[in-house]
């Protein structure tokens, strides 16, 4: 008896699902790296002094906004790859929470790292 249904390893493996999974935890490493960013700078803007940047205070509420956006996109299009497959609503509920809390889990581990590295 098979747990995996044949159609969903045909989905992973034949139809570049698995390629697609991988892309999305790429960029949601990087659009975190970003927001880590931002939010080292604000911690740190007194320190920091680069020719032509008048308010580092702002920079980094800026780039931590913009990797926040990056995120939001990059959930949302992992929503709507999942909303195209024709698999069981209960399901895609299931993957979309599962997909929801591992994005914010993995957020909140990677700015965790990146604070409590320096």
């Amino acid at each position: 008896m098979r747990i995996v249904p044949e159609s969903v390893l045909s989905a992973l493996f034949d139809r570049g699902g698995l390629k697609g999974v991988f892309d999305h935890a790429r960029n949601l490493v990087v659009a975190t790296i970003i927001v880590a960013a931002g939010f080292e700078t604000v911690r740190r803007f007194d320190s920091i002094d680069l020719f032509g940047m008048h308010n580092p205070l702002f920079a980094g509420y800026l780039v931590a906004g913009a990797g926040c956006v990056l995120t939001t996109l990059n959930f949302i299009d992992g929503l709507r790859r999942l909303a195209k497959l024709r698999w069981h609503v209960g399901l895609q509920t299931a993957l979309s929470v599962g997909y929801l809390l591992f994005s914010l889990r993995l957020v909140q581990l990677i700015i965790f790292f990146r604070t409590n590295a320096c």
